[in-house]
């Protein structure tokens, strides 16, 4: 941290209580890539922090929320502390939130740990980040959770042939250490494993890989979007999809199944939102995201993050109501809280900051309509978040 911020921060620090307590408005910053190869997953961030404010109004704790964007453009961890910095420094905003990728958090960490500043995760899912800093709230999963159910859901099956296929960055290896350990503990043999490079566009070579080794359950990690329709594809292409189990997790997720043909068709993944989802909350976003995206639009994991990280967002403000807001004490004051998501319910496990909630094992099937979407056909109530040893 250079001495300019540093200086620039201890003379924040110092005023802010009384400058908090002054205002009419209290500013909420999130980071995320809206523009580049990522802007799926920050439109989503941005839509699910709209939609909260749309649907609860723009004040907490007596004060107006204003929202503060800032583009990371992708996935620069340099660039999303230096974003940070600037909405801290010169925004002064009280609360930060987004973040796309592990790294961008790592970086952030040192921003929020010197200026007590909370921040919300809305999808970053190593679980080692929650160790960085005390201000940090988790609004989606850590990795290795549901890669363990996986395993176990694989084993209860009757599977007994193991392979992982995922993704060559630290959240892939994560994935690829939890299956295996979980599968093996569970009675299972791995008969491979594969990384495949972020950039590839060429997948057949991998599926060949995978069919010879002749496995009868697949993980896959892969990032949404063209490298999941493209590696889907070269499954099927080598009859994989109709021989072997396959489950991911936020590949096939229903805003992304457009883009897929009917090979995904009886693809399973497990995540901890379900998007056809009848509980009011999820009801009341789904309406939101069709009246103001578009009538296709549908809840993915990037919208519930950002939306719940809101509502946690205005829990601190309200708590602290006619007061100077006190980052480090709002954060402490939501150990063990509980509230309805449009995910289903939700506690935060005070020890970890990670969200204690209900997992969904899901199928995409074809409905009469002929549109694709994914059916729940198993939940795992309350999941205690374990770190990964």
């Amino acid at each position: 941290m250079n001495k300019f911020f540093s200086r620039s921060l201890a003379v924040l620090c110092a005023i802010l209580p009384l400058v908090a307590v002054a205002q009419e408005i209290v500013k909420i910053g999130i980071v995320g890539p809206f523009t580049g190869a990522f802007a799926v997953a920050g439109q989503s961030f941005k839509q699910g922090v709209e939609a909260y404010v749309a649907l609860n109004g723009d004040k907490a704790g007596g004060r107006k929320v204003e929202l503060v964007y800032r583009d990371s453009a992708g996935a620069d961890p340099t660039l999303a502390k230096r974003l940070a910095e600037e909405l801290v420094v010169k925004d002064k905003v009280a609360i930060l939130g987004g973040f796309y990728l592990s790294p961008e958090v790592s970086a952030a960490a040192p921003v929020a740990n010197a200026s007590k500043t909370p921040l919300f995760i809305v999808n970053a899912a190593t679980p080692s980040l929650m160790k960085l800093s005390p201000l940090f709230l988790r609004m989606g999963q850590a990795i290795n959770q549901p890669a363990e159910l996986a395993a176990t859901y694989a084993r209860q099956q009757g599977k007994s042939k193991g392979y992982v296929a995922v993704a060559d960055y630290g959240p892939g290896h994560l994935v690829e250490q939890a299956f295996s350990a979980k599968f093996e503990a569970e009675g299972g043999k791995m008969v491979g494993n594969v990384r495949i490079p972020l950039n590839t566009a060429d997948f057949a070579p991998f599926a060949e890989r995978i069919a010879n080794a002749n496995p009868d359950v697949l993980q896959i990690f892969l990032p949404p979007g063209a490298a999941s329709v493209g590696f889907s594809k070269a499954l099927a292409a080598r009859g994989l999809t109709t021989k072997v189990m396959i489950i991911g997790q936020g590949e096939a997720e229903d805003s992304d199944l457009p883009l897929f043909d009917d090979s995904i068709i009886g693809f399973k993944s497990i995540i901890y939102i379900d998007a056809n989802a009848t509980n009011p909350e999820n009801v009341a976003f789904s309406d939101w995201l069709k009246k103001n995206v578009g009538p296709t639009a549908r809840p993915n994991s990037f919208h519930i993050g950002a939306f719940d990280g809101m509502h946690l967002a205005y829990k601190m403000l309200n708590d602290q109501a006619g007061k100077p807001f006190n980052g480090e004490a709002a954060v402490k004051a939501l150990a063990g809280y509980s509230f309805k998501s449009p995910r289903g319910p939700v506690t935060i496990d005070p020890a970890s900051r990670e969200l204690v909630q209900n997992f969904y094992l899901r199928e995409v099937v074809k409905g009469d309509d002929g549109q694709k979407r994914n059916r729940v056909v198993k939940t795992w109530e309350r999941v205690q978040p374990v770190a990964l040893k």
